[in-house]
């Protein structure tokens, strides 16, 4: 999602420059009728009954049923997602979600996701039985004040799987309680290679 808003963000930044541009030359234009600009006049200097020309000859081999049509179509369809991806972008808040401890005198003591997460994988690590912890997932909701703690471990072949997701979730304790988190912890059996403990 970052590079879909700086994309809009560039997008929005060349459109501004093309309606400057424009602007400019519509003044330029209304300028002529006081002062003759001559050969600097804006439509003269873009050529524009040659552009008309050939604006027209596009336009109908569009008209036409063709290759050309086909491709005018598909560019056509390419151009409105791009315009859904970039409003997209653009209209997404950029505020970023935290996750809420408490809030006191009006203001408030929170988190970010991704430091929480990593407190949470160190946490899970140190379960008894639990071999490897993935990275685990963080969603929050809208005021931050709970969420869901999604969290995947391995554990050794000789230990047991619910004892071993009881011993995550105790260990996520610290974490998930005062942040209001609710954990679900997976504990799938390791493959041949993983580190025992």
């Amino acid at each position: 999602m970052l590079l879909l808003r700086a994309l809009s963000r560039l997008v929005g930044t060349v459109l501004m420059l093309a309606l400057a541009l424009l602007g400019l030359g519509l003044a330029l234009y209304c300028l002529d009728a006081l002062i003759s600009l001559g050969s600097i006049r804006p439509d003269r200097l873009l050529h524009l009954p040659a552009v008309r020309r050939h604006v027209g000859h596009f336009l109908d081999q569009l008209a036409a049923p063709g290759a050309t049509a086909a491709l005018a179509l598909l560019c056509g369809l390419g151009t409105i997602l791009l315009g859904v991806l970039l409003l997209a972008g653009t209209l997404r808040s950029s505020r970023q979600r935290l996750a809420v401890l408490d809030t006191v005198n009006g203001g408030t003591l929170a988190a970010r996701r991704r430091p929480l997460r990593a407190i949470a994988r160190v946490l899970a690590a140190r379960a008894e039985g639990a071999t490897h912890v993935k990275r685990p997932r963080l969603v929050l909701s809208r005021r931050g004040t709970r969420g869901r703690l999604t969290l995947t471990a391995t554990r050794a072949a000789s230990s047991d799987r619910r004892a071993v997701q009881q011993a995550i979730t105790d260990q996520l304790t610290p974490v998930s309680q005062p942040f209001h988190l609710r954990p679900r912890v997976r504990v799938q059996a390791g493959q041949r290679g993983d580190r025992v403990q």
